[in-house]
């Protein structure tokens, strides 16, 4: 919490790890532009202006009314550094960010975290925070990309899937009509080998049959033979 004009307002700007000059108020409306916003775009040097660009300044609204920070113009030094890193870890922690895989509170605090970094390096050198920040939103348009092409192939797998379902009961229709095809045909053949089994029966009693007629003839035909022979031999022995 900031106190502002003497001690007389208290300000709550909202939580980054971005280093940001005290608030300025901007009016009653958010529409409305402050006699400080308008002063401090008008006699900003080269730096602040570039500074300005890559981190835009912060507006908010209370019950006061409506409020703006700028980005701090002051140097970072070591202590800075590591006292960003420990609040890093520190929001971290308290924000309960997954340490692995998707996390949109650690992709947002890195953010923030880069967003000071940069803020250290233009006010050392500004080509060089001219190039992180070229890095920092090719990074960021390429993520964005990525979440664009994920929610692109998400929608098209559910219209993919409504219309396999929209096919499932024809599909099913046509399965129970193949099996009941299938029952059917299973029935036939059963009755088909069921009447074949019965004319293979009919046609072995058959043959058994005929063979038992043949064989009996033959030995009738036989014994006839034998007779006629011992006939003949006892006529030829009388002469």
């Amino acid at each position: 919490m900031n106190s502002t004009q003497g001690g007389e307002i208290s300000v709550s700007p909202p939580e980054t790890l971005v280093k940001f000059d005290a608030p300025l108020f901007a009016g009653i409306e958010p529409n409305e532009k402050s006699a400080h916003k308008n002063n401090h775009q008008e006699t900003g040097s080269k730096i602040e202006d570039m500074l300005n660009s890559m981190i835009p300044p912060r507006e908010w609204i209370e019950e006061s009314g409506t409020w703006v920070q700028y980005a701090c113009k002051e140097p970072a030094s070591r202590l800075d550094v590591i006292s960003l890193q420990e609040q890093l870890d520190k929001k971290l922690s308290e924000r309960k960010a997954r340490e692995n895989g998707i996390c949109p509170v650690r992709e947002e605090l890195y953010g923030q975290c880069l967003d000071e970094l940069i803020r250290h390096v233009t006010l050392d050198g500004p080509e060089r925070g001219l190039l992180l920040m070229r890095t920092r939103d090719e990074i960021r348009m390429t993520i964005d990309a990525y979440k664009t092409l994920f929610a692109s192939s998400v929608t098209f797998g559910i219209k993919k899937q409504l219309r396999a379902e929209q096919g499932i009961p024809e599909l099913e229709a046509q399965v129970a009509e193949i099996e009941a095809e299938k029952t059917a045909l299973e029935l036939e053949v059963y009755e088909l080998r069921s009447k074949l089994d019965i004319v293979e029966k009919r046609e072995a009693e058959r043959k058994a049959a005929d063979d038992k007629r043949r064989k009996e003839e033959l030995d009738f035909l036989k014994f006839q033979g034998q007779h006629l022979e011992s006939f003949l031999k006892q006529m030829s022995a009388a002469k």
